[in-house]
């Protein structure tokens, strides 16, 4: 499956299901610090002037034309592409807040339903460790949802998870939610570590 999971869908790897309530926390990847975001804003500030700079300096010096092209749409396009993922980061960092929150007012209404994995994708680091996974998950009640694991969720991030730790297809699962789970609101998708229940 090409789809991504929606942003407010994650999966908490657990060793055993709880019993007693909805997950306290929603548990969202770490983004960029408001300090950090706004000291790159600068960054690439400074960048675009300097490369106003060069490229003034390019085009009075009197190079061959092709050279002046080149050199004027690889800065510009590289300031351009930072400046988006900067921006993008930030879109999706305010929205992760705003669900967090949301699931922090909510989860006392939460419910679970159960479920089973029926797809799953697994991004992996240099060394073989998984860095992420998605699983998509089908609900007893006929739906279907994905979900991601993030190795940035601040829980996770000492974890070294193995492939072999990744829930198998056909898994039992339990999804949190409150109300009928959707693309807009948070989604807790509970899996168990399989290297627990092998």
């Amino acid at each position: 499956m090409d789809e991504e999971a929606p942003v407010g869908h994650v999966v908490h790897l657990v060793r055993a299901f709880d019993e007693t309530g909805a997950p306290a926390r929603a548990g969202f990847g770490t983004r960029l610090r408001p300090g950090a975001r706004s000291v790159l804003w600068m960054l690439i500030t400074l960048a675009a002037l300097g490369t106003v700079w060069l490229v003034v300096a390019l085009w009075t010096d009197g190079p061959p034309w092709w050279f002046g092209v080149i050199f004027t749409l690889m800065p510009a396009f590289f300031v351009f592409g930072c400046a988006v993922a900067l921006g993008e980061s930030g879109r999706l960092s305010r929205r992760e807040g705003r669900l967090a929150e949301r699931w922090a007012l909510t989860r006392e209404r939460a419910t679970s339903t159960g479920g089973r994995v029926s797809d799953r994708e697994v991004s992996l680091m240099e060394h073989g460790g998984v860095s992420a996974f998605t699983l998509t998950v089908a609900g007893d009640a006929g739906w279907s949802i994905r979900a991601r694991w993030h190795r940035s969720n601040p829980d996770n991030r000492d974890e070294a998870l193995l492939q072999t730790q990744i829930p198998a297809i056909g898994s039992r699962v339990r999804i949190w939610s409150v109300g009928m789970p959707d693309d807009d609101a948070p989604v807790i998708v509970q899996a168990l570590d399989a290297s627990v229940v092998a």
